[in-house]
């Protein structure tokens, strides 16, 4: 396309045209002036043309229409809320302090999307709860009690820190985490009374591990048990759980009397 320049020379008007070969646009300007950012905006950016539906925003630099840019981002909404630069798309997250999920705190680079956390870093950005367990961001673990739990235990079926401290429960009296057992040779078991978890699912008895040595009154081997602060199954010293609980051993050996009024005392 072509545009038609006239001049004038010395004092005698002559109508004198150059044909300089130069881009029009198509709605009447010459490309490189100022317009709407549909047409690159100001500065003389590329012009896109009309920029609708899924990619609103016109690139300048490149003159294609796109989702978003780093100075448009009024496309992007949650739970895409961020526009990545390099791809000119709405995501999710750019770093992990943009997921804010406790279940799904880290970005991950390659997609940006937040997902589950893998180390405590993930989780600098959630609130209460700075431990990573099992992808979720927690306010414990049992590896980081020391720190997350000063002076008392993680559970580790919740991950929250409990009122128990340190090395305060002694042969069969009831705990929930193997660091809660006075005795270094004694892990949380989880036990059973007639068959039923007792007390509960989340609730164990400090116990002897086998291999140290068993002794009265604990002299009955428990295979297999489980012990509630994770690792492999291995034989405890225990009780016939048949015909007696760990609380009523301690009550005999303390030399206490249970309150018969209740037929579960």
């Amino acid at each position: 396309m072509v545009r038609l320049a006239c001049f004038t020379f010395g004092l005698i008007v002559a109508a004198g045209c150059v044909l300089e070969d130069q881009p029009v646009d198509p709605d009447g300007g010459v490309a490189g002036s100022a317009g709407s950012p549909s047409t690159g905006g100001v500065g003389g950016g590329i012009p896109c043309g009309p920029c609708s539906g899924d990619t609103p925003v016109c690139n300048g630099a490149t003159g294609t229409c796109v989702e978003c840019t780093e100075a448009d981002t009024s496309a992007c909404t949650a739970p895409t809320s961020m526009c990545d630069a390099a791809t000119s798309t709405c995501v999710a997250c750019l770093t992990s302090q943009d997921c804010e999920e406790a279940d799904a705190a880290r970005c991950d680079p390659d997609t940006l999307e937040c997902v589950p956390c893998q180390t405590a870093n993930d989780c600098s950005n959630i609130p209460g709860a700075p431990a990573c367990g099992d992808g979720e961001c927690v306010e414990c673990t049992p590896a980081t009690e020391s720190d997350d739990c000063p002076g008392t235990s993680c559970n580790p079926a919740t991950f929250t820190c409990t009122q128990t401290p340190i090395g305060s429960r002694a042969t069969c009296e009831t705990c929930q985490s193997d660091t809660e057992c006075s005795d270094d040779a004694d892990r949380c078991v989880a036990m059973d009374y007639q068959g039923d978890a007792f007390p509960d699912e989340e609730t164990g008895f400090c116990l002897r591990r086998a291999a140290q040595g068993c002794e009265q009154p604990y002299s009955i081997t428990l295979a297999d048990g489980r012990s509630l602060s994770g690792g492999s199954t291995e034989d405890y010293c225990g009780i016939n759980t048949d015909l007696a609980t760990c609380p009523a051993v301690r009550a005999l050996l303390e030399n206490r009397r249970c309150d018969m009024s209740e037929d579960d005392e």
